[in-house]
This record gives C-alpha cells, structure tokens and sequence, in this order.
C-alpha cells in the first residue's frame, strides 16, 4: 500500500446518541479513506452541546475490548464509572484514559451541573502484544504552557513548537501508553503561526474544534527540515492526515478568529483491526464470542454456560473460565445496553490505507 503523500481530508458524519433528545456528535474516524492514524481508530467531536435542549451525554453502561478511551473536555463535565471499580468527574483540561484490555464495560452521564458539554472522545487499538492486558483507568491534568501567541496542554505523548518570537513551548505527558501516542489541545490567537516538530515516523491528524487552520508541512532531509511545499486548509470539525514522514509542521490561525486544535499522533500500529460495535478484536470468530459473552454476563441473550470466555482472552488475560469478562459493575445503575445484532456477511478488516514505509 502506498503512503500519504499530501493531506488526506477527512469529513465529519453527524451520529445521533440517543433517542430523540439525544446528543449529535460528528464522527470523523474511522473513515472510508482510513481507518488508522498511528494507533488512533475513533475520532469523536461533540458540541457545544445546550444539555437543557438535548439529554447531553446519557451512555449507559456498555463494553469494550482491546482499545483504550480517551476523554478530552472543553467544556462541561461527565460522571464515568466502570466495572474495575473507577468512579470520576471527567472535566476540562484532564485527559482521562481507559485500558480495555481482554474486557470492561462503563457508563457516561453528562453531570448534574453541566449546562454546556463539549469535548472529544477518542479510541486508540492495542497492539496485539498488549491486547488482553490488564484493564486501568488513569486521570491526568497536564500543566498549560503558554504565552501570548499559543496555549497548549499535552494529555499524551511529547511535544515541542516555536512561535513567531522565538519562545520554545515544549512539555511531555506522564501518562504511559502501550504504543506511542501523542494528543495535544492547541490554542493560537488569530492571525498567530506557530512550527511544531513532528517525528517523521509517526502519523499524524490534525482535527480542527475552532477557527480555520491553514497548513504547511516540511520533510526532513540530510538531519534539516527540508520545504515540501504540500499545503491545505482545515475548517471545524475536519480532520485532516498529514502527508507521511513530515518533520515539521507550520500551523496559522486565520485572521479574525482563534483557532483551537487537537493534533493527533502516534507510531504506526501495522496491524490490520476488526471494528464492530464497541469491541476490537482480529477475526470475526473473535468478534461473535465477545458479543455472546457480553450478551450473556447481562442476562439479554444466552447462558454463560453457552457463550464462554475465548480461549485466548483466559490465557493471554489470565481470566478463569468462571470470571466475569465484563463486569462487575456497581449495583443501582442503568441497565446495560445490549449488543446491536451482527451483521449477516462477515466482519471485514480495517487498516491504513497508507502505511507508512521505510
């Protein structure tokens, strides 16, 4: 497969949750062009979101297999609480971060006290060597670095930029992931340019919340960015990839408005997924056990007897064949949400339509 060679613009799709006062969020990954930016398979961006119009966010208590989430707010808050016992007020400025692993199931709500919701929420795929690892949730608040042209908070991964006078802004994330990942909020004041360094081997998005950004890359030859003179402009609610092997990206803030911008990252995963409903998995074999495991755990469809834990989740995730693959979960909350059927043609992999190559 060939690799990116300009940007690859990826337009939003509008997705209701919900029922009818339920909550439109605009997806942009996965998308036809690709399904993978690094490890980053799920791209959502909601609001802002008036919750006294819509129900806000009301998620009740769902699974999930071999990815993470990563909640990003701007706006508002959300109550997340999960069947490893976490419990937590999601609020702006914190990168929230859950391990599926082998399985867990959790819920979202917007808070009580939330008048505007507005954020994104993210999945990256684990790479089959951590994929039934261990479930974790972490909370992290990056420190802002600032100054008067640019604002930014790194929730993973490393980052460093120059603005227009010379000020270095440069900080890396605490939080460690099982494969390299970086995300960023960038801020930058209308009219206002700033350079990012980006490692060529990496893949990148940039997903555009405010503003419009216009774009330039540069490669890196002989150990120097080198002017590739591949451009293009981005909109809010785009997510545009970035041409493969950039060092370099110079990014501006059209004038007359503040731009405000999540920039995406990440090694290449080189790993074909499946995607089906909430679960990642590597077969559609696999795929159906998780469904009927589920189904089974919250009395919708079946017996544990019938629908036992896959071979590979006990040993490669120390689960006893008695164990609950999903829960528990704490008692007195909305009942769990069933699995939507599986389609009746098998489940087809995804991948990156263009793997970077050496």
């Amino acid at each position: 497969m060939s690799s990116f060679e300009d940007f690859v613009r990826l337009e939003p799709r509008a997705v209701p949750l919900g029922g009818p006062r339920g909550m439109t969020v605009h997806r942009t990954l996965p998308a036809r062009q690709t399904s993978l930016i690094g490890a980053w398979c799920f791209v959502d961006h909601f609001g802002p979101d008036d919750v006294s119009v819509s129900d806000g966010m009301q998620v009740a208590r769902h699974p999930h297999t071999g990815l993470a989430t990563v909640s990003w707010l701007f706006d508002g808050a959300i109550t997340h609480r999960d069947s490893i016992g976490s419990h937590a007020l999601v609020r702006p400025g914190e990168v929230d971060i859950m391990v599926a692993g082998s399985g867990i199931t959790h819920s979202e709500f917007s808070a009580n006290d939330t008048t505007i919701l507005h954020g994104v929420q993210l999945w990256y795929a684990l790479p089959d060597r951590a994929r039934f690892r261990e479930s974790h949730f972490e909370v992290y608040t990056p420190p802002v670095i600032a100054n008067e042209q640019a604002r930014a908070r790194v929730g993973l991964g490393s980052f460093r930029a120059t603005t227009e006078d010379g000020t270095v802004l440069e900080d890396r994330s605490r939080v460690e992931t099982d494969t390299a990942l970086s995300m960023v909020e960038l801020e930058l004041s209308a009219g206002s340019t700033v350079r990012i360094d980006l490692d060529p081997t990496h893949e990148y998005g940039l997903l555009v919340d405010r503003g419009a950004a216009r774009m330039r890359t540069a490669d890196r030859r002989h150990g120097e960015a080198h002017d590739g003179g591949r451009e293009s402009e981005a909109g809010s609610r785009e997510l545009l990839v970035m041409p493969d092997r950039a060092a370099e990206l110079e990014l501006s803030a059209e004038e007359g408005e503040d731009l405000r911008v999540m920039l995406l990252g990440g090694e290449p995963l080189g790993e074909d997924i499946l995607m089906w409903w909430n679960f990642v998995g590597r077969s559609h074999e696999e795929i159906e056990q998780f469904r009927a495991r589920y189904q089974a755990e919250i009395g919708a469809e079946g017996t544990l007897a019938e629908a036992p834990i896959s071979s590979e989740a006990r040993s490669r995730g120390g689960l006893a064949a008695d164990a609950e693959q999903f829960g528990p979960f704490a008692p007195y909350t909305p009942a769990a949400l069933p699995a939507p059927a599986l389609p009746h043609g098998r489940l087809r992999s995804r991948g990156r339509v263009g793997l970077l190559k050496d």
